[in-house]
């Protein structure tokens, strides 16, 4: 291995003899790879072709990483090139170290050495190196992604193989994922989903495909049932994390209402993080997925890794318009060890290399009041690009925040979908995205809530009012596109994106593609600039407002207007600089109205709770206060609070403690608005009252309401199935294959409460009328039985029974039953007693406990009996203290005829076929016999 290949510290002057002076100082950017002991001569027949290139990289040249604006790694198979450019100063003789991530520490210890491990691996030629790697035992590859490896491998194999082998372009250790906790106050009305689905209710995900890429959620789920779909990229592991994040994006809130996700018409798919890259375009097209959720992540890597160029290089691919979205993290307050921005905390700590990718979106949080929390990672990017682009509901992390984003996706593909009659490209739905948020924090766009909140509402909306605009552009060329703002309007704000080509791994740049937006007015001649943020390594730099000037760095660009003039406006569009053939482009545009105002919570389909806290929500342009007021079902207006400021946006508010219909109303001086009627109701519990043969019962909770909705669980979810005025539901089962269920008590004006707990009937450990009974000692001469019932309904009477020589007989009735708990004490014998109970319904079925038995041993310490005991018959040996006892009898000759040891309380012991005649037995504890006695056998 050549000397100095991982000196990663080199940071040195270095001076060469008798070469121009361009060489004789060595470029901070260039100090971790040059190798020094070349600098003083150089062969131009010598076998070396990688060199650093100072200057412009000539056309014949083959680049392989950029690492500034004028320095290149390059390739140079001509021995005439190089000993030109070598005599003009611009080359430099470069170590292997270019292949490597910044930051990166070869193992040094024999153990780490030859320890197998991850690694990533970008090649020029995959079939080369994958026919190398199978000639290898030690080496396995998991994945293949382009020209992009995932394998196994020890340090030693990858030394020895791959670090001097010129076809192999960068080397990088693979961190084991780990999921980024999961939202813990999930809240659809933050992120505006319950508003979305109340306007567009048939707007719900149907017919998009969305992959939970980590470990595999749990599909016997009833929020997923009949929406799963199986792949052979799914880990065999499944985790409440991944069931969690699938709920968040696409539950079909089956199980309760916190179980219904934004994209609750979508179907689910599961693919394995343990592969970092991405997932095999052929299973991809078979699934037909759409987009994909990452909520994990590896560690703080800022550098753009191979991952992040094969997931650019997957999205950037013609035709399928699949869209990766990431957590940020949960690293905010660290610092990255490597990278421009080393050692800055708060800053720059997303968490993975894959993140940097550019035709991605990565998600921080947000508390439900639009604040992000400390533990949410920031950005920027590794290259100061803007991350992350949004932001969403997260309360204990990113994953959840991600997951919301994913589920606002499927909708917004299905809605452009229906609208257009064409898949929506993946720069459209970030164009819409980033157009739509909700602007929070900083004024603009920055490194802590990049583009803002996540709105669905908002979302959909442009893609419903047909706000988008599409277009190619190429090098040096402009477009102009026009749109119309009307008199009075209020936030204009434009949004340019473009799906860019994946840059080489480790690029110092991400950003390919350059284009840059302008937005002109004509009647008064004003233009503006995208809003950008100051990316230079320093906290000041970076928490300064972002300011309207030309984006070099990113692939989407913003531009807003606060009070837009009426008029034509003019988007123009150029390709500063486009080195490939052309780029596709979208844009997204909207604006506010004056006095705009909309409750988006509650509306339609939801439910406030009584005596707690609930977060009412609106939108609004309006910066006054107003009062706020609500009725209960036909009743007067009521004063919530005056003063009610409009300008944040939300209100908390603990309603009374009813059952009913409820409206509320924002008041302002010269007008009002009004919510939705909903409900206000508590949550009823549901449970199994007899689980019979042929039929079963199910109750719940009795409400203020005079009927209730009862709802199964249908193909893929609950369907109302009947209204009734009782608590109960008797069901034959014959030809009823219905077995979930849950009830909604129906409210005035025809609203509905809040729908139970979905539960399982079958589940409940409840047999037909019978949920246990149980029977214990009670002092030393009596017995308590303990008798739960499944329900009352239709029970005549409870008749409890002990068992005599003539069989079982009553001793205690109870009725009526108006209790499903009944405990009763009872006198009880020496030695054993044997209980049940006899349950008659109303049409004189009976039902009966299985036998219980309460041993008693008073004064004495064994009972032996039947006496007398048929031959072959069950001998029953009562011992209060069985340890290390044994029980012996004889015939009247002292012959023994059985032995049996005493393991318990009582001992069943199946007696021999001996003849009639009178037998002695004998109990032995540690060979002394304790008790004799006679039995007889007739």
């Amino acid at each position: 291995m050549r000397r100095g290949l991982f000196c990663f510290l080199l940071f040195g002057f270095l001076y060469a003899q008798s070469q121009p002076s361009s060489r004789q100082y060595i470029p901070h950017v260039l100090k971790p790879f040059v190798e020094s002991s070349l600098l003083s001569s150089f062969d131009q027949h010598s076998t070396k072709k990688i060199f650093a290139l100072i200057g412009e990289l000539p056309k014949t040249v083959s680049a392989l990483r950029k690492l500034s604006d004028t320095i290149t790694i390059v390739q140079i198979e001509d021995p005439q090139i190089i000993s030109s450019l070598w005599k003009l100063g611009k080359l430099m003789p470069v170590n292997d170290a270019w292949k490597f991530p910044p930051g990166f520490i070869a193992p040094a210890t024999t153990e780490m050495i030859h320890q197998q491990k991850a690694w990533l691996i970008e090649t020029t030629d995959t079939d080369i190196l994958t026919k190398r790697i199978h000639e290898k035992d030690a080496v396995t590859i998991t994945s293949i992604s382009g020209k992009h490896i995932q394998l196994n491998a020890s340090w030693k194999w990858i030394q020895e193989y791959l670090v001097q082998n010129p076809s192999i372009l960068f080397i990088a250790p693979v961190a084991k994922p780990f999921t980024e906790r999961e939202l813990t106050g999930f809240d659809l009305s933050a992120n505006k989903g319950n508003l979305a689905h109340r306007i567009w209710p048939t707007i719900n995900g149907s017919g998009r495909s969305i992959s939970i890429k980590e470990n595999k959620l749990d599909t016997a789920d009833i929020d997923f049932k009949g929406r799963y779909v199986s792949s052979s990229l799914a880990s065999s592991r499944i985790e409440t994390h991944a069931t969690t994040m699938a709920t968040i994006a696409a539950g079909g809130g089956n199980t309760f209402y916190t179980g219904k996700g934004f994209a609750y018409g979508a179907s689910i798919t599961s693919s394995d993080f343990a592969n970092l890259l991405p997932d095999p375009l052929s299973e991809v097209m078979r699934l037909r997925v759409g987009l994909q959720n990452h909520s994990y992540g590896t560690g703080i890597e800022n550098y753009y890794g191979a991952d992040a160029a094969a997931y650019d290089r997957q999205t950037n691919s013609e035709g399928l318009g699949l869209l990766h979205i990431f957590s940020a993290g949960n690293q905010g307050t660290q610092a990255s060890s490597s990278g421009n921005y080393a050692g800055i905390n708060g800053f720059a700590n997303l968490t993975g290399s894959f993140k940097m990718s550019k035709n991605s979106i990565a998600v921080g949080a947000t508390d439900s009041f639009g604040v992000v929390p400390a533990l949410s990672s920031r950005g920027p990017a590794y290259d100061g690009r803007l991350k992350p682009e949004l932001v969403a509901l997260g309360e204990d992390g990113s994953s959840g925040a991600a997951a919301i984003v994913s589920g606002i996706t499927a909708l917004l593909q299905q809605a452009y979908q229906q609208k257009n009659n064409t898949e929506a490209s993946t720069d459209m739905i970030r164009a819409v995205l980033f157009n739509s948020a909700d602007d929070i924090g900083s004024p603009g766009p920055d490194f802590v809530s990049g583009y803002g909140m996540a709105n669905a509402y908002r979302a959909i909306k442009t893609i419903q009012d047909d706000r988008l605009i599409n277009g190619y552009v190429r090098d040096s060329q402009e477009w102009v596109h026009q749109i119309t703002v009307p008199a009075g309007a209020r936030n204009l704000k434009i949004t340019l994106s473009w799906t860019d080509h994946p840059a080489q791994t480790n690029a110092y740049k991400a950003l390919v593609n350059d284009l840059d937006m302008i937005l002109e007015h004509p009647a008064s001649a004003q233009t503006w600039l995208p809003w950008v943020l100051n990316s230079y390594p320093h906290p000041d730099s970076l928490r300064k407002n972002a300011v309207r000037k030309k984006d070099t760095l990113n692939n989407h660009e913003q531009i807003t207007i606060a009070l837009p003039a009426a008029g034509t406006y003019n988007i123009k569009i150029s390709g500063t600089s486009i080195p490939t053939l052309a780029q596709i482009y979208a844009i997204a545009w909207q604006y506010d109205t004056v006095s705009h105002f909309i409750f988006s919570y509650p509306v339609k389909g939801d439910l406030l709770e009584p005596a707690r806290k609930n977060t009412l929500r609106w939108e609004t342009t309006i910066t006054d206060t107003a009062t706020l007021e609500y009725k209960l079902n036909d009743g007067n207006w009521q004063t919530v609070a005056n003063g009610v400021n409009l300008s944040h946006q939300y209100f908390q508010w603990q309603p009374p403690d009813t059952t009913a219909a409820i409206q509320l109303r924002m008041k302002a001086t010269q007008r009002s608005w009004l919510s939705d009627t909903v409900g206000i109701s508590k949550n009823l519990l549901i449970n199994t009252g007899f689980n019979c043969a042929d039929s079963f019962l199910v109750y719940w909770q009795k409400a203020k309401v005079d009927s209730y909705r009862v709802y199964r669980l249908g193909e893929q979810y609950l369907e109302p199935f009947i209204t009734v005025s009782d608590t109960a539901l008797i069901q034959l089962k014959q030809n009823n294959p219905y077995s979930f269920f849950s009830i909604a008590p129906l409210l005035p004006l025809q609203k509905e409460g809040r729908r139970a707990y979905t539960f399982d009937y079958r589940q409940q450990q409840v047999a037909c009328y019978i949920s246990g009974f149980i029977a214990d000692p009670f002092g030393n001469n009596a017995a308590r039985l303990n008798l739960q019932l499944g329900t009352t309904y239709q029970v005549k009477k409870v008749v409890f029974e002990k068992l005599t020589a003539s069989g079982f007989s009553a001793f205690q009735e109870i009725t009526p039953v108006t209790n499903t708990q009944l405990t009763i004490t009872t006198p009880a014998n020496n030695g054993l007693n044997v209980y049940r109970a006899r349950i008659e319904l109303q049409n004189g079925t009976n039902y009966y406990t299985h036998p219980e038995q309460v041993l008693l041993f008073g004064a004495a310490a064994y009972y032996v009996f039947p006496n007398p005991i048929q031959p072959g018959a069950t001998l029953n040996i009562m011992d209060a203290d069985p340890d290390n006892k044994e029980f012996r009898l004889y015939d009247v000759f002292g012959r023994l005829v059985m032995k049996e040891s005493l393991q318990g309380l009582r001992n069943q012991v199946r007696m021999p076929l001996l003849q009639r005649g009178v037998y002695f037995y004998v109990i032995i504890q540690n060979n002394d016999r304790i008790l004799n006695g006679r039995l007889i056998v007739q």
